[in-house]
């Protein structure tokens, strides 16, 4: 197996809460990852979404959302900064070794998505197909985390 490698990436994050029956995402399962209008959409529990896309593409994301969300209740908001990402090749192991989901490639696949807990520090797991993990994480424990996966044990 490769060694795994960490790379940190800048994505626009758009936070969602919405009736589930009223959102314009295709899927809404739990724990999934759909796409809507090229863009992910990360399931964060039955009435909230995370939607990631390039950089700037936040007010779009956000003006759009306003107008196919118009005359529910709901909330949009702009957290890019709220989370740094970084994408993690070949490093499923290390992952599991520090926290609580099963990691096995025969549980957690591709197009799946978790909050939990890694070492302590609240993530987000997104997985993006075989090799390749987002993790999701807040800016202040960021260090904590690459210095965690440097010396976490596959």
């Amino acid at each position: 197996m490769m060694a795994e490698s960490l790379l940190t990436i800048d994505l626009a994050q758009v936070d969602v809460r919405a009736d589930p029956g009223h959102t314009p995402f295709t899927s809404t399962s739990e724990n999934t990852v759909t796409v809507w209008e090229g863009r992910d959409v990360l399931w964060l529990g039955p009435d909230e979404w995370l939607v990631v896309a390039d950089p700037d593409a936040a007010p779009t994301i956000a003006r759009e959302l306003e107008d196919a969300l118009a005359g529910q209740h709901h909330s949009i908001l702009d957290v890019s900064a709220n989370r740094i990402v970084f994408e993690l090749h070949d490093g499923l192991e290390k992952l599991s070794s520090g926290c609580g989901l099963d990691l096995h490639p025969n549980r957690w696949m591709p197009g799946m998505c978790a909050q939990t807990l890694f070492g302590g520090a609240q993530v987000i797991l997104h997985q993006r197909d075989e090799r390749m993990t987002r993790v999701f994480v807040r800016p202040s424990f960021a260090g904590y985390l690459t210095d965690l996966l440097a010396i976490m044990r596959p």
